[in-house]
């Protein structure tokens, strides 16, 4: 099986504690269902505890081990990347403000326009005024 770093071996190799966090949390897990299975609550509660404590050990594993290689991956090269014209970028952004602004202030008049004439049984008092 091959993943983006290799096979699961190499993988293995790279991080040790995470399968043995893993297996070891298993086998607690186990426990504490063959204590449940016999009718030893003691020892499922050991099992169940042991379990959390594993599975916890474990996570912290992988968040280490990702924090590790995170630092000590290289840094991206910048002959891949385009510049970025920013000023390009804000005058295109003021641009599509100034076009949204006009749009919604001619909206705005035309449902102005729209309602002066528009004819009401209410109040008609007030539309004379």
């Amino acid at each position: 099986m091959t993943g983006g770093s290799g096979t699961l071996i190499d993988r293995f190799k790279q991080e040790p504690l995470v399968p043995i966090g893993a297996g070891a949390t298993i086998a607690a897990f186990l426990y504490a269902a063959h204590g449940t299975y016999r009718g030893n609550f003691k020892q499922a509660q050991w099992g169940m505890r042991s379990r959390v404590a594993l599975q916890g050990l474990t996570v912290c594993a992988l968040v280490g081990y990702g924090l590790y290689n995170t630092a000590e991956s290289k840094p991206v090269r910048r002959e891949n990347m385009r510049d970025i014209d920013w000023e390009r970028l804000a005058s295109e952004s003021k641009a599509a403000e100034e076009a949204d602004r006009l749009r919604k202030e001619q909206a705005l008049a035309a449902q102005a326009a729209k309602a002066k004439n528009v004819r009401t049984v209410f109040a008609p008092e007030l539309k004379d005024k």
